[in-house]
């Protein structure tokens, strides 16, 4: 976990044990939190407690959380050898589970790096419209007024379930697994794109790979692709590029996708 990590979150430290206040900036306009809130915050504890990077964290969502509230994260090391520890992250109100995350590190040597696959060309950010949804209600104090999103003007016409995104977080790089996880949880949006229907969905798990966890401070791309539906579930993973073409990690989700127009509380990005 960064300086910047802590910062951005509002992360405390009470020793050793991680807790957020839960504010509007870290929840959906629909006053709960973000998926992508809660994981980065289950990614940058573990990271604190084993000292070591993270390369992996998935994340199964089981209750909400609103703004006002104080999400303690506990963090269980289940194994600390030599270059990797591996941890159970607890996220909770009170007594009420939130966030359940399991997670993977290590401090192994960078040496090479590879990947066999290739950022698709997309117009630069400069070329590309705001990219917005008509859940996101901007005059509302939300996670969305922390983004800056661009995409191609007719990526919601896309068929192929795959919609191409810039994305970056004013104030916060985009690079470390927890922004990574704050900026990846987004796969929903593709499904129902390629469904043809802006119903709104809800996440029931998220996935971070890492590849490259370094900070970084600029646009980065999200290939997101919607991959499989069925009973109203689908599922989806999103490449998160540099602009040089580095591959900083890969995440996927699974989520319900309302069948009609949304009842209450939906979360429309994961």
């Amino acid at each position: 976990m960064t300086a910047a990590d802590a910062a951005f979150l509002g992360l405390d430290d009470g020793g050793g044990r991680h807790s957020m206040q839960i504010e509007a900036r870290h929840c959906t306009s629909h006053d709960f939190l973000y998926g992508g809130s809660g994981v980065a915050a289950c990614a940058a504890a573990a990271e604190a407690v084993t000292g070591r990077p993270l390369v992996w964290i998935t994340t199964q969502y089981i209750g909400q959380a609103r703004p006002g509230e104080r999400l303690e994260l506990d963090v269980d090391v289940l194994v600390a050898a030599r270059s990797t520890s591996q941890t159970i992250v607890r996220a909770h109100v009170g007594d009420r589970l939130v966030l359940h995350a399991t997670t993977a590190h290590t401090d192994r040597p960078v040496g090479d790096e590879a990947w066999w696959d290739e950022m698709p060309a997309v117009p630069t950010p400069d070329r590309c419209a705001p990219f917005s949804l008509h859940f996101d209600q901007v005059e509302r104090d939300s996670f969305f007024r922390l983004l800056d999103r661009r995409a191609p003007a007719d990526w919601n016409q896309r068929t192929d379930g795959r919609i191409p995104i810039w994305v970056r977080v004013p104030g916060w790089g985009i690079g470390t697994p927890a922004s990574q996880a704050f900026v990846a949880d987004i796969v929903p949006v593709a499904v129902m794109t390629a469904l043809g229907r802006m119903t709104g969905a809800t996440s029931l798990d998220n996935t971070l790979r890492v590849v490259h966890g370094e900070p970084y401070d600029g646009w980065v791309l999200l290939d997101v692709e919607a991959q499989g539906y069925r009973r109203s579930i689908g599922h989806g993973q999103v490449r998160l590029w540099r602009p040089d073409g580095v591959l900083l990690g890969i995440g996927s989700q699974t989520c319900i996708v309302r069948t009609g127009a949304a009842a209450g509380p939906v979360d429309p990005a994961g």
